[in-house]
C-alpha cells in the first residue's frame, strides 16, 4: 500500500447570485467525512461508499436555496489499517466543517477507531460492517445500517422455519471465518421454534467430502450455510453428491455473483438473505433512485449504503439546524425515525436498528429471485 496522502475534499461551497451585478452569496458548508480504504485491495469498495455519499450530497445541493447550507464530502484513505484509520479521525476533527463521519469498511479498523470517534463527539454511521461487536462496546455515537450478524441469523430462522413442523437443523460455518455469530443466532431462534438445531464448525483445511459426511451423520432436513461461497459452496456440492435432498439456507455472504455462477446447481432453490433491499421494488424512492443511477451508473450495496449514511447525517442536521458535530450527535441521540434509501430507520441506544429487516431471495440458474422480506413493512413491494 503505497499511498500515504489523504484525499482532499471533493466539493466546495456553493455560490448563488441575487441578480445582475449582485455580489455572490456564499453558503455555509457542512462536510461529511468518509473514512474508508481508497488504496490497496479494498479500494474499489471504499470508492463505492464515497460515490454513494457524494451522490447524496449532490442530491441535497440540487435543492439548496440561497442563504442556506451547502454540503461537501471529505474522503480519508484509512488504507484498512488501524493506525491510519484512527489518525484520520483526528484530522477530521481538526476541520470544523466536518459534522459527521461515515466508515469504516472492515470490523477491525472500525472497532479500533470507535474511541477516537467518541472522544471527538462524531456521529459515526457504519455502512457495511455487520460484526456484533461494533454496537456492543457501549459507544452511544454509533449508527449501523446493515443488520448485525446475530440478528441476521435470528431473522432468517424466524422467517423460514417458524411455522414448520419440528425438524433437524444444522448451521454450518468455518473456523476462523466470519459467519459464526450468524449461525449462533440462527440456531438460537430455531430452538425457540422447537426445532432440533446445532452449529457445526468446520476446520479450514477439511476436505469438502469429509465435511459433508460429518454433516449428514446428523440427518438434517435443513442446512444453513453461514459464511462465504468459496468456503462452503464446495461443501454444498459434496452434500448433494452424497445424497442430501433437503433444503439449504444461506447467509448474506452468499449474496454475490459467485453463488449463482458457480453453485447454482447444488444450491438451486436455496434461500439467501441480505440486508440490502431490492431497490427497484421500492415505490417511495423511484425518483431518487433514477437520480442516483444517473450519477453512479451501476448501484452497488456499498454505494447504496454510503448514500443512506449521508442521508442520515443530512436529515438529522436539518431537523436540528445543526451546524457542528456536537449538535448533530445530540439530535441523533434524541431518536426519531429516518426514511433512507435502504429503509426506514430508528436506532436503539447502542446504534442498531430497532426494527431490523432482511430481504430473502431464491437461488436460480438465472440469478437471485426476490422472495420476501423477513418483516413485511410495505417498504418493498
Amino acid at each position: 500500500m503505497l499511498r500515504s496522502e489523504f484525499l482532499a475534499g471533493v466539493t466546495t461551497a456553493a455560490v448563488t447570485t441575487t441578480g445582475t451585478g449582485a455580489a455572490p452569496t456564499f453558503l455555509q458548508q457542512s462536510t461529511i467525512g468518509v473514512n474508508v480504504p481508497l488504496s490497496g485491495q479494498l479500494a474499489p469498495y471504499g470508492a463505492e461508499i464515497v460515490r454513494g455519499v457524494q451522490a447524496a450530497v449532490d442530491e441535497t445541493n440540487r435543492y439548496t436555496t440561497t442563504l442556506t447550507r451547502a454540503w461537501g464530502v471529505r474522503a480519508f484513505d484509512d488504507r484498512n489499517t488501524v493506525a491510519v484509520g484512527q489518525s484520520n479521525v483526528f484530522v477530521a476533527a481538526s476541520d470544523p466543517s466536518v459534522v459527521g463521519m461515515v466508515g469504516n469498511l472492515t470490523a477491525e479498523v472500525t472497532l479500533a477507531a470507535l474511541p477516537q470517534y467518541a472522544n471527538a463527539n462524531f456521529a459515526i454511521v457504519v455502512p457495511c460492517t455487520t460484526a456484533d461487536a461494533i454496537t456492543a462496546r457501549n459507544f452511544h455515537n454509533v449508527y449501523r445500517l446493515p443488520v448485525s450478524d446475530t440478528s441476521e441469523g435470528q431473522l432468517f430462522a424466524r422467517s423460514t422455519l417458524q411455522r414448520r413442523p419440528p425438524m433437524v437443523v444444522v448451521a454450518v460455518t468455518v473456523d476462523g471465518d466470519f459467519g459464526f455469530d450468524t449461525a449462533q443466532g440462527f440456531v438460537a431462534q430455531a430452538k425457540t421454534d422447537k426445532h432440533t438445531a446445532d452449529v457445526l464448525t468446520l476446520d479450514t483445511k477439511a476436505d469438502p467430502a469429509d465435511s459433508a459426511a460429518v454433516i449428514l451423520k446428523r440427518a438434517p432436513a435443513f442446512i444453513f450455510l453461514s459464511g462465504r461461497p468459496d468456503r462452503l459452496g464446495p461443501v454444498a456440492s459434496a452434500l448433494r453428491l452424497q445424497g442430501y435432498q433437503g433444503e439449504f439456507g444461506l447467509s448474506d455472504g452468499f449474496y454475490m455473483a459467485t453463488t449463482t455462477e458457480t453453485y447454482a446447481k447444488p444450491l438451486d432453490g436455496a434461500l439467501v438473505c441480505t440486508s440490502f433491499p431490492p431497490l427497484d421494488r421500492v415505490p417511495s424512492i423511484i425518483s431518487l433512485l433514477n437520480d442516483f443511477r444517473n450519477e453512479v451508473s451501476a448501484i452497488t450495496a456499498f454505494s447504496a449504503y454510503g448514500y443512506a449514511a449521508a442521508e442520515l447525517l443530512i436529515s438529522a442536521s436539518q431537523r436540528a439546524n445543526a451546524t457542528n458535530r456536537f449538535q448533530l450527535l445530540t439530535q441523533l441521540q434524541e431518536g426519531g425515525v429516518y426514511n433512507l434509501l435502504v429503509g426506514q430507520y430508528a436506532f436503539n441506544l447502542n446504534g442498531d436498528a430497532t426494527l431490523p429487516n432482511l430481504y430473502i431471495f431464491r437461488v436460480t440458474a438465472a440469478g437471485f429471485k426476490y422472495y420476501k422480506a423477513a418483516v413485511n413493512t410495505g417498504f418493498v413491494i
